[in-house]
């Protein structure tokens, strides 16, 4: 009875009773309109670091002959996520990363030959799949310029390399738009034209990060 009452002097006062609004609405609030957001979209900041390697290697045969060097990547990253679904995103990215990777070998009796990766940018797009309200599986592909610095006793020269990445991650929001991650990458880098044409050249890293989504 007092339900049919309070509709009656809704329909009289030319309202729409709150229970017949297609927008959510929020009881506590002003009486105006809430607008859900996507926790996992939106643009994103983020800080990473972890464990790099660098190396080259060539197939001879049966066999595969590699060398290479290891060393601690760091850098950051910033992004911008959309939902194309209910549980899938689209996102495109762009970072830069330093690396100690760094490698030397004794060539005469007192020269070294050393190579040190510099700082690499790169970019792309990923494709992420919802796991839960703020986690996701996401893969990524893009395009990575790095420089790398020979040096030969006092001489020193520097070329720089570039190719496609492809990599494999997982997000999890930890608390307002805070949220930690960490991802697989794999880069080949091409060789033509470069010191080390005739060889292939890849990079790895493994890293882990903190960032905030906005």
């Amino acid at each position: 009875m007092k339900l049919t009452m309070v509709a009656a002097v809704a329909a009289l006062l030319g309202a729409t009773p709150i229970w017949a609004q297609d927008k959510p609405f929020d009881p506590y609030g002003n009486g105006e309109e809430v607008t859900y957001r996507d926790p996992m979209t939106g643009f994103r900041v983020e800080v990473q670091g972890g464990y790099d390697r660098l190396e080259v290697n060539t197939i001879d045969g049966d066999t595969k002959y590699y060398d290479g060097a290891d060393g601690i990547r760091y850098g950051g990253e910033i992004g911008y996520d959309v939902a194309i679904g209910s549980r899938v995103l689209l996102g495109v990215y762009a970072g830069y990363a330093g690396a100690t990777t760094n490698r030397c070998d004794d060539v005469g009796a007192f020269t070294e030959l050393c190579q040190r990766a510099k700082g690499e940018l790169g970019g792309g797009v990923r494709l992420g799949v919802k796991v839960g309200e703020q986690a996701q599986f996401y893969g990524k592909v893009g395009y990575a310029s790095m420089p790398l610095e020979f040096a030969f006793g006092t001489d020193k020269t520097t070329e720089t390399y570039a190719g496609m990445n492809f990599g494999l991650g997982g997000e999890m929001g930890v608390g307002g738009g805070a949220f930690v991650k960490a991802e697989l990458v794999a880069t080949n880098f091409r060789t033509k034209d470069r010191i080390y044409e005739g060889l292939n050249f890849d990079r790895r890293h493994a890293v882990a990060g903190f960032g905030y989504r906005f």
